[in-house]
């Protein structure tokens, strides 16, 4: 087994509102391979999206902080890096899709603006290995750092919104040769007459073709690691299906690895090479995706399967989890999934669980949060 890209250890966040505290995410541990697709799954408001944008360090801090727990990242753990410095290992080393790209694309922007912007910044990084340009560095907002030394400053000038943007687009514009990368870039996502999209803005395109311009502009940074959050829920099942195809091509022909965050079992099914399941914060099982959807060894796992629409389904009513998702500012004690667990035993109201252990019979790497993970296959 290769060095993962990224390693997850522990990892705890905690929400401060008012007077109250609750942790979202509890004790994560997980880590991405080389090459590989990680999936995440489960209920709203079981934690998936708050792990993938703690891992960039994307959460408002406050009031979201990180309580415990490691973030490796090429040799450095992210939870020590000041804010102020993490744009710097944004972009060119982890990037992020998000859910919905018309609120990620700049609506005053030229399609050709944006991407020739994050090529150009990918460039200044590879030349100098890090962002030194000052018009590079100006594209990014580094006023809020506290950081007085002064071997830093030129990665934090203090300059508004509006002129950085302009400092920037001046500094493209000097360089006309981004225009070719900017064609392979769109021609990658399989846009197949990208000249004609390049003048226009993103309110100007299709769902689709906007989701496959933020991809574009992601892997025109080359990053390492690529966090998709739920990128294709907002998109028909057609378009859905071709974003999906698209990304697995891409795996190899850019050489990056996928964080996939998502609620759907089949787009997981269709993406992912293990899969990570999470409930109420926690992360209940983790496996290779294919011996994880056979043989489940976690109860929610079971259930959530059970409740996913399949064509190979007999008729009748589909099937359901009794319950909700409980309130993560008052948490049940014991396991959190007992109260919707049909395996629930009394100690089970008390003992939290065993934490994630390999299940008896299975991958190495197929592990379990369950006392009476050897139980669950025989549950109907």
């Amino acid at each position: 087994m290769s060095d993962p890209v990224v390693s997850v250890e522990g990892l705890s966040i905690d929400y401060v509102i008012g007077a109250g505290r609750f942790r979202a995410v509890s004790g994560v541990t997980l880590s991405v391979e080389r090459g590989h697709v990680v999936g995440v799954v489960g209920e709203t408001g079981c934690g998936k999206s708050t792990l993938a944008q703690a891992i960039p360090r994307l959460l408002p801090e406050p009031p979201a902080t990180i309580g415990e727990g490691r973030i490796l990242f090429q040799g450095q753990d992210l939870v020590q890096v000041p804010l102020w410095k993490m744009p710097r290992i944004r972009g060119t080393g982890i990037n992020m899709i998000f859910q919905e790209p018309l609120n990620s694309l700049n609506p005053a922007f030229r399609i050709y603006d944006q991407l020739a912007e994050a090529i150009y910044i990918r460039r200044v990084r590879e030349k100098s290995g890090a962002v030194t340009d000052p018009r590079a560095a100006q594209a990014y907002d580094y006023s809020r750092s506290q950081d007085p030394t002064a071997s830093e400053a030129l990665l934090r000038p203090v300059v508004p919104a509006g002129a950085a943007a302009r400092v920037t687009r001046r500094a493209v514009e000097r360089h006309g040769d981004l225009k070719p990368e900017v064609l392979e870039y769109l021609r990658l996502v399989r846009i197949n007459d990208p000249e004609t999209i390049l003048d226009l803005y993103p309110h100007e395109l299709s769902g689709g073709m906007r989701q496959r311009v933020m991809i574009a502009m992601a892997l025109s940074e080359k990053p390492t690691l690529l966090i998709a959050d739920e990128p294709t829920s907002a998109l028909d099942v057609t378009i859905q299906a071709q974003v999906l195809t698209l990304m697995k091509e891409l795996i190899e022909e850019v050489n990056t690895s996928i964080l996939f965050i998502s609620h759907d079992l089949g787009v997981i099914a269709e993406t992912a090479d293990e899969l990570g399941v999470m409930y109420a914060g926690k992360l209940v099982e983790f496996g290779p995706v294919g011996e994880l959807f056979e043989h489940p060894r976690h109860p929610y796992t079971k259930a959530l399967l059970r409740a996913a629409p399949t064509r190979y389904k007999s008729q009748g009513p589909l099937s359901s989890i009794p319950g909700s998702v409980p309130n993560l500012s008052h948490p049940p004690s014991g396991c959190r999934f007992h109260p919707r667990c049909p395996l629930m035993k009394p100690n089970c109201r008390i003992a939290p669980g065993p934490g994630l252990e390999t299940v008896r019979g299975g991958a190495a790497n197929h592990t379990s949060a369950c006392f009476y993970a050897d139980a669950v296959e025989a549950l109907p």
